[in-house]
């Protein structure tokens, strides 16, 4: 006891100690990114205000958490929320400003804090690290962050898969600094975008534009969402280090200047998994580990222009939990997951040039995927009993070239890509599908271009009331005769805002968006042919988007949009007999398989979104969709999808409390998604059960019935303790609080045992081909509440 009570006393007197930090802010031009003169106010408090042209420093700040308004005359003011002041360090950060034709006295009125664009005026969404890492149940991850907007569904509580807008997860993209990089998750599905744990380093992060619609034409292949993750700068005076000693994985990172002149800069993370021990502590039955890491390194040169180099990458693997107990769900589990150790990394280098009215971007990057998976039957590693031996491979190298310029009073956007691809793949795989068992041994290996250019515009009129923006893209591969004409991707969009009101704005955007098949998908062999090359095209959407926003006092926006989209030519398995655009929510591989391009389907529904960024030390999210996700089947008739989810409602809120508590809570619910029955008299089969280790679905039968009402309860709290020359934080996140009923309503099924754990054969003398087991079938378990807590370092 008078141990624990003198380790309180040390750390209370120590937090007596003078904390002071800095801040020092770059602003330019958002369009042309030149530097330009302007004023940082602190909101709230003081009100003391900082001025400078391009660089503003904010020395001797007390630690604590600030917003920051940035104004200067001709521009939209702009804001850094929530910025935690980490004592002894300096902290930087850029800032672009937006030209607005109002004067600054009354835009400061409106305090418009959320971000729009000419060619995104809804359907995009900011979001901060700090309300990131605040977030209850993200746990520190981005993409189950986003899960507090409208538009956003997911399905296990402990997995990545997010459908937009009734869109599969296969639909989504990520930039990073204006580079692409494909895998964003651990264990990721290839084929889609999913998986359990995100890679990205949130602590590295700035903000992340999220967009559910109304997509910049300089971004290629987008059908559902697209996430630009804009990443911080690194302290100026000297490096500063940070570690997180969480339950679930270890980091420590570094960032800083990396010359004397403090031109050259630099960020540095690396991370090991924990989560094994987690999943064993709690009886999961599969144990996944990880590695990851991430860096940038920045030159800034004297005249503006900025040379960067960026990468990324992780190594995953996989083992089971033979202690894990043996409930239905577990021995299920167990018989089908896989063995798959994947690897992965993106490395890119960007040139940013100053122009005379604009700048140029130049940038490159590489990116390789390698993805295996090894599975026996019941585990049992011997030649008959192999399943599956999957290995595959995809390598690209992009280059891009940007260029913003403006002529008059019109602002232009105008670049080029292109993309040097290579897919391999060696495997031997035996599956069952809608009417046969199959056995697919082959050796894959493609190489294609894919290429596209872009043109975009935008013009303000009527005393700058009303926004429009126009603009397309052309895009195209080498991989077939169906791919190579340009004008057959023709991608137009258009988008308007009208402002109502200081305070209503009327918004619209409608758009055709194109995105080439999965390698996966392309480079799928039978009898040594490439079996889709004659009929993949590239999958099309149309969007139609229309919306009204509000922008009130104190932080509040409210936002009402409503969507439709229309997709056609979008892969079919011909052995299954439906449409792509229902898989990709599980670990696997989604596209190896025959495939034409006959599918098609729409979805469209109604958002509400009200958002309260910190005021008064509160901070909160409304978030409601109502949808409709359909696609076709073999007869050409629309069903719902395996999103669609109809209502999905969302409530995220949290507080600060004094002595650097903040508590927050989160609670989701989500209509039950569409589930295909099992056929269970043919997956009782021997030869087939054998084969499959698990039941199949009867896809005649495609998402005719749904699965359970879905809804957790995520919490949140931490405490931080600040220093003379450091801070510490401690923080707990627990997801999926009050463990509820699985969200898949399909029973759990699996063989009856004998005492040797064999299935038992029901009639054993028939003949091979006719025999079945005995099947036995129970309920779910309930899904698994998650406990996550740590303890944050900073220095």
């Amino acid at each position: 006891m008078k141990f624990k009570f003198i380790i309180l006393f040390l750390l209370t007197s120590l937090s007596l100690y003078s904390q002071v930090g800095s801040i020092n802010i770059n602003v330019f031009d958002d369009f042309s990114k030149k530097p330009v003169s302007a004023t940082v106010k602190i909101v709230g408090g003081t009100e003391q205000q900082f001025s400078g042209t391009g660089n503003i420093m904010i020395s001797e700040i007390s630690s604590g958490t600030y917003t920051l308004e940035i104004v200067s005359e001709g521009y939209s003011p702009s804001y850094l929320n929530e910025i935690n002041v980490v004592p002894n360090q300096n902290l930087t950060f850029s800032v672009g400003l937006t030209k607005s034709a109002t004067e600054i006295q009354e835009v400061t009125i409106t305090r418009k804090e959320y971000k729009t664009t000419a060619e995104s005026p809804l359907s995009l969404r900011n979001i901060t690290s700090e309300e990131v890492q605040k977030n209850a149940g993200s746990n520190r991850d981005v993409s189950k962050a986003i899960l507090s907007f409208p538009g956003v569904g997911s399905t296990a509580t402990f997995r990545n898969d997010l459908f937009i807008r009734g869109g599969s997860s296969s639909e989504n993209k990520f930039y990073i600094d204006g580079i692409e990089v494909p895998v964003i998750n651990h264990f990721q599905t290839q084929g889609a975008s999913g998986g359990p744990r995100g890679i990205i380093t949130v602590d590295f992060i700035k903000d992340v534009d999220f967009y559910s619609g109304a997509f910049p034409a300089r971004r290629n292949g987008v059908l559902s969402s697209l996430f630009e993750f804009n990443l911080k700068e690194a302290r100026k005076e000297k490096l500063g280090y940070k570690a997180v000693v969480g339950l679930d994985d270890l980091q420590l990172m570094v960032d800083g200047p990396l010359s004397k002149d403090q031109t050259w800069s630099g960020l540095f993370s690396v991370r090991k998994s924990n989560l094994q021990l987690l999943f064993k502590a709690i009886g999961l039955p599969f144990l996944p580990s990880y590695y990851d890491g991430t860096f940038k390194i920045s030159k800034k040169f004297q005249s503006g222009d900025e040379l960067f180099f960026l990468g990324m990458g992780a190594k995953d693997s996989f083992e089971f939990n033979e202690d894990a107990e043996p409930t239905f769900t577990n021995l299920t589990l167990i018989d089908r997951l896989p063995n798959s150790p994947q690897w992965n990394y993106t490395v890119g280098t960007g040139y940013r040039h100053l122009a005379e009215n604009g700048n140029w971007l130049f940038t490159w990057s590489r990116n390789m995927l390698d993805n295996r998976a090894l599975k026996y039957y019941r585990n049992v590693e011997t030649p008959e009993n192999l399943l599956y031996d999957y290995k595959s491979q995809e390598i690209e190298n992009k280059m891009r070239i940007d260029r913003n310029f403006t002529v008059s009073d019109y602002q232009f956007s105008t670049g080029a890509n292109i993309n040097f691809a290579k897919y391999f793949n060696n495997s031997t795989i035996k599956n069952v599908t809608q009417n046969a068992v199959n056995f697919d041994a082959f050796t894959s290996e493609i190489n294609l271009i894919q290429y596209g250019l872009y043109l975009q515009t935008a013009k303000k009129f009527i005393d700058n009331r009303l926004q429009l923006s126009a603009g397309f893209r052309l895009d195209a591969s080498d991989y077939s005769s169906n791919t190579t004409n340009p004008l057959e991707q023709f991608s137009p969009r258009f988008s308007l805002s009208y402002k109502l009101a200081d305070q209503f704005t009327v918004n619209f955007n409608t758009g055709i968006f194109y995105q080439l098949p999965a390698y996966t998908a392309l480079g799928y062999v039978e009898n040594g042919n490439l079996s889709n090359e004659s009929t993949l095209k590239y999958i099309r959407n149309s969007h139609l988007v229309g919306g009204v926003e509000y922008n009130g006092k104190n932080n509040l926006r409210m936002t009402f949009e409503g969507y439709y989209k229309k997709y056609s030519n979008y892969p079919f398995s011909l052995r299954n007999q439906i449409s792509l655009a229902n898989i990709g929510a599980d670990f696997g591989v989604v596209g190896s398989e025959p495939l034409d391009s006959r599918g098609f389907g729409e979805t469209y529904g109604i958002e509400f979104l009200a958002q309260k960024r910190t005021v008064n030390n509160f901070y909160g999210i409304l978030a409601y969709t109502f949808g409709y996700s359909k696609f076709s089947d073999a007869a050409g008739k629309l069903l719902p999808s395996s999103w669609d989810s109809r209502h999905i409602l969302t409530m995220t809120a949290g507080k600060y409390f004094n002595r650097n508590w903040n508590v927050g809570a989160r609670f989701r619910m989500q209509s039950g998604l569409p589930e295909t029955p099992y056929d269970l008299q043919r997956s009782a089969l021997v030869n087939i059960w054998n084969i499959n280790n698990g039941p199949i679905q009867n896809f005649t039968l495609l998402n005719s019935s749904r699965g359970n009402l879905s809804h957790q309860l995520d919490l949140r709290a931490e405490k931080k303790w600040i220093f003379k020359k450091w801070q510490f934080t401690a923080y707990i996140d627990v997801v999926n609080a009050y463990g509820s009923k699985s969200p898949s309503g399909l029973p759990v099924v699996n063989l009856q045992r004998d005492t040797q754990n064999n299935g038992i054969i029901a009639n054993p003398g028939a003949p091979q081909n006719e025999q079945y087991y005995l099947l036995e079938t129970g309920v779910a378990d309930r899904s698994t509440p998650l406990p996550y807590f740590g303890f944050i370092f900073e220095f």
